[in-house]
């Protein structure tokens, strides 16, 4: 093929002096004669057929030329394949790029997954939040409305302003746990320190005294002084909404039982109570925003269903667990287990049980 290349480039180049040669001649030739008109016309001819012989050599010798290299490469492909033969000394590298190109599809899917989740919680929260938001500012809107046509009676709108006052404060603690569940959400602004969880029990015990002596439920703190590094805030309301729920969902003359311990160096808060219980089909979903087991009766102790959800946004926050444990008619058990300290943070103080609410 080299042969058949350098073989038409020199009958190009010879072409070439050939067409100058001949011009050369014909320019001498012109000038021994005088300029007339029809000499001038002869030597406009006569370059342009030169010209367009050179075109049509050159052309074809360039189509023998592409013909040959054509041929030769298809002749490459159709007679033999390629070799996909890996150099030892890449396949160290080929591997790990494979391993993490595999490494991002999984990420990009679990991304996606996440992405579509998040999306769908999102538009549920988003509806249910409208509705419960709706319930209190149409009982409100119609109370007020009665009052204002002069529907009522004088004797009857204390009632009717009890109403109100009712549902609004029932539309308050439901924007602010609204406030604190988008507050986990945002939670690079919470500050946290070490905190012990004794103390903070002590001190949501304190809170809850007048909701419990009005339930007639008796509350036992026992354990031991163990601190986390956490949000003392969210720590207090994940413990509040505990025993809130403790305290609501009992029985007269019940009981609640909290307890602060360690169990394979991991930090351990429990409350148990001798409530009414949660049926088994119902525990996985008591979590989730705006749940209820018993609608009927939440609307009558004033909740909102935000409680638990709170504390499984605070857990989500402390890297902790939750475990929950129920039977009907005899109690509900929920404990939140922190992660594991270090032996040397690990120093606890025994303390007997304590009847906080005799």
């Amino acid at each position: 093929m080299n042969k058949r290349i350098l073989s038409a480039s020199l009958m190009l180049s010879i072409s070439i002096i050939f067409i100058a040669y001949i011009s050369e001649i014909t320019l001498t030739v012109m000038f021994v004669k005088e300029n007339s008109v029809l000499s001038i016309i002869i030597e406009t001819l006569l370059f342009l057929c030169l010209g367009i012989l050179a075109v049509i050599f050159s052309k074809r010798s360039a189509r023998k030329v592409s013909a040959d290299i054509t041929k030769s490469i298809d002749s490459v492909v159709i007679e033999g394949e390629i070799s996909r033969e890996v150099y030892p000394e890449l396949e160290g590298l080929l591997s790990h790029f494979a391993e993490q190109s595999r490494e991002l599809e999984e990420r990009i899917e679990k991304l996606s997954e996440e992405y579509a989740r998040q999306d769908k919680m999102r538009s549920e929260f988003t509806a249910n939040v409208s509705h419960e938001l709706k319930t209190p500012l149409t009982s409100i809107s119609g109370f007020a409305e009665i009052i204002r046509d002069g529907i009522v009676t004088e004797e009857n709108i204390p009632r009717f302003a009890g109403n109100i006052y009712t549902e609004a404060q029932r539309l308050i603690v439901l924007v602010g746990d609204i406030i604190k569940l988008s507050q986990l959400d945002e939670a690079q602004s919470i500050v946290k320190e070490e905190t012990d969880l004794y103390e903070a029990c002590e001190a949501v015990i304190s809170h809850l005294k007048s909701i419990s002596e009005s339930k007639k439920v008796k509350i036992t703190l026992k354990g031991e002084h163990i601190s986390v590094f956490g949000a003392d805030q969210v720590l207090d309301e994940m413990i509040y909404n505990l025993c809130d729920n403790a305290i609501k969902y009992n029985r007269p003359d019940g009981e609640v039982f909290i307890n602060i311990y360690l169990r394979d160096l991991r930090p351990v808060v429990s409350v148990r109570d001798t409530g009414i219980g949660i049926p088994p089909d119902d525990l996985p979903r008591v979590f989730q925003r705006f749940y209820r087991v018993n609608k009927s009766h939440s609307k009558e102790i004033g909740g909102t269903g935000l409680g638990l959800s709170i504390v499984k946004h605070g857990a989500l926050f402390h890297e902790a667990e939750l475990e929950i444990e129920s039977r009907l008619g005899e109690g509900t058990e929920i404990r939140i287990v922190f992660p594991k300290i270090p032996d040397a943070v690990a120093k606890v103080t025994n303390k007997p049980p304590q009847d906080m609410v005799p």
